[in-house]
Parts: C-alpha cells; structure tokens; sequence
C-alpha cells in the first residue's frame, strides 16, 4: 500500500473484515483533464483576487481495487462500494490495451432504457494480465480452501 495515500490507505483499512487477508491493492489510471488556458495579464489577476483557480490540469480520484483471499472490492470516491466474493469463473472478459492496461471485467449492468451495457470490475488498471492472474489465482486458493472442494 505504498503507493497510496494516507486517506486511501485509510479508506482501506475501513473496509477490511476482520483476519481478512488483503492480497492486492490497485487504482484505475486516471487521465489528466484539461482546464481552460490560464487567463493572462488583468484578467488572470482579478480571477487571483476572486479565488478562481486558473490551474492548467487537474488530476481525477480514481477508485480503489482491492483483491482479498475471499473477495473482489471496489471503493469508488462516491457511490456504493462494489464486491464479488471469490470463485470459479468470475472473470467474464478481459479487455487488453496495447501498453498493458486494460480492464477485468466480473459483470455487467444493462440498462433497458438505454440498451446499455456498463462493465463492473477492475477497470482501467496498469498491468491487466498480472491482475488477471491474481484474481485467478486467488479464486481458485479460495475454491481449494472452500468445504466443496473434493
């Protein structure tokens, strides 16, 4: 959790269960969005004295994943936090950028009135094959260890 800061790290923690066992931890790649120019001469000085911010870039939160030994968890920075327990085939697609990113994708939600479907899961994250690996590996740990195991 180095790589993290001292809220998202916080955030993390809250979200633990008791002797739950925290495999790994990722954020979805966040692109810069662009503001407008930076205002120059008068106006930029009146927009200083009004405490309107002129900065060029802003960097957007992006959620949190987290892989468990029993579970897959998504910490959004608003809205409902999204988990599917650990098992068999959870994975329903994998989606794979040319640099290595991509998106593990455990479900869908369809919207009928739109006709939409919106991927749930572990998107956008940096090295989509290791996550990939990961949660595999860990759904069958979790298979192994379960009672239905034979």
């Amino acid at each position: 959790m180095n790589t993290l800061s001292t809220e998202e790290q916080a955030r993390v923690t809250s979200i633990l269960r008791p002797q739950e066992e925290l495999l790994w931890v990722g954020k979805a790649l966040t692109p810069m969005t662009s503001t407008a120019p930076r205002p120059a001469g008068l106006l930029r000085c009146l927009k200083k004295l009004l405490g309107t911010k002129t900065t060029r870039a802003t960097q957007a939160t992006a959620p949190l994943y987290l892989l468990t030994a029993k579970r897959a968890v998504v910490l959004p920075t608003e809205g409902e936090v999204q988990e599917w327990p650990l098992m068999l085939g959870m994975i329903q697609k994998v989606n794979e950028e040319p640099d290595g990113s991509g998106d593990v994708i455990f479900e869908h939600d369809y919207d009928e009135r739109t006709e939409t479907r919106t991927p749930r899961g572990f998107l956008r994250v940096a090295d989509v094959e290791r996550v990939r690996m990961l949660v595999s590996s860990a759904a069958d740990a979790a298979y192994n260890a379960s009672p239905w195991s034979v």
